[in-house]
């Protein structure tokens, strides 16, 4: 039964992915806006969520902000939608045509962390068209391996992993990563990786994430601290001018030094990358994912969502 419904699922998916991309963009972007803000008002559990995760990072701001902001962290899942019906056959002029490094905080930085010939590692978040940034640097930058969590539909994780390697990168599922990480780093190639979901304590460190503890993966601390390697930040944002374009931002390269206390690093390393994304949420809170739990794990085991999701 599974079967069949992993089935209908992925062809569901296909379907609706394949008219996308036959729209005009913009007819396309108005279309796939349109039906997030059918499911913004049908998915009561992900809008209780989002507006838990609102409150924790934005006490300050009212109830018609955050209902505000939610409604467009929709809409712009829908222009995801857009995004992923067009990755396949991405040519770079098709991609410059519509993505550019930022000024001053771009393709500069990567370069500065590449001159010395270390490993390079990657962190990014689930920040506006984010299947879009390794695929735009790809093409424009270069290739690289990112770390991403398998999909429990096995026709929707294959077809996945086409669509994310066309470009020439490589995907490395998260469950039996760890030995092709560093033979890829051995290599002097890049990875990557998305840490702005939860977690649980075995697999990371409680960081400090909008004044919040948040357990967070710490296999990018560990990695950087390891091998030496640099880090840089990176996420791709939506240009207010001009719908359906992007900007590439990349911080300057942050090396992680040992101290001696390696618990101590983990933590301290894996609470700058987490400054880093909430620094990235405030300037642009309607891009991110915030129907995800991402406070779910908490030291004192209590869940920050339970009264709200059983009312």
């Amino acid at each position: 039964m599974k079967v069949f419904v992993d089935i209908v699922v992925y062809l569901l998916i296909r379907i609706v992915l394949g008219l996308v991309r036959l729209l005009p963009v913009k007819l396309a972007h108005f279309f796939c806006e349109e039906l997030a803000m059918l499911v913004f008002r049908l998915d009561k559990k992900h809008r209780r969520v989002g507006m838990v995760n609102l409150g924790i990072a934005f006490p300050e701001k009212d109830w018609y902000w955050k209902q505000d902001v939610l409604r467009r962290s929709f809409k712009q899942l829908g222009n995801h939608v857009v995004e992923l019906s067009r990755l396949s056959g991405l040519t770079a002029s098709q991609v410059a045509q519509r993505v550019e490094y930022e000024k001053g905080r771009g393709l500069e930085n990567y370069h500065k962390a590449k001159q010395d010939g270390r490993p390079l590692l990657f962190v990014t978040a689930h920040i506006s068209v984010w299947e879009l940034l390794p695929v735009a640097h790809a093409l424009l930058g270069g290739p690289l391996s990112f770390v991403v969590r398998p999909l429990d539909n096995p026709f929707l994780q294959s077809w996945s992993t086409k669509l994310r390697t066309g470009c020439g990168n490589q995907v490395f599922p998260k469950n039996r990563s760890i030995r092709q990480i560093l033979k890829a780093l051995e290599k002097g190639e890049d990875v990557g990786f998305l840490i702005d979901q939860n977690v649980q304590e075995k697999e990371g460190v409680y960081a400090p994430f909008f004044g919040h503890p948040a357990c967070t993966s710490s296999i990018l601390a560990a990695l950087a601290l390891k091998t030496s390697a640099f880090v840089v930040v990176g996420f791709i944002y939506p240009r207010e001018d001009v719908p359906g374009y992007y900007r590439i931002r990349f911080h300057s390269p942050i090396q992680l030094i040992s101290s001696g206390d390696y618990e101590k690093d983990l933590v301290q390393g894996t609470a700058k990358f987490n400054h880093y994304i909430e620094e990235m949420i405030r300037e642009y809170p309607h891009c991110w994912l915030w129907g995800h739990r991402r406070f779910q794990t908490q030291p004192d085991g209590t869940s920050l969502y339970d009264v709200e999701l059983k009312k």
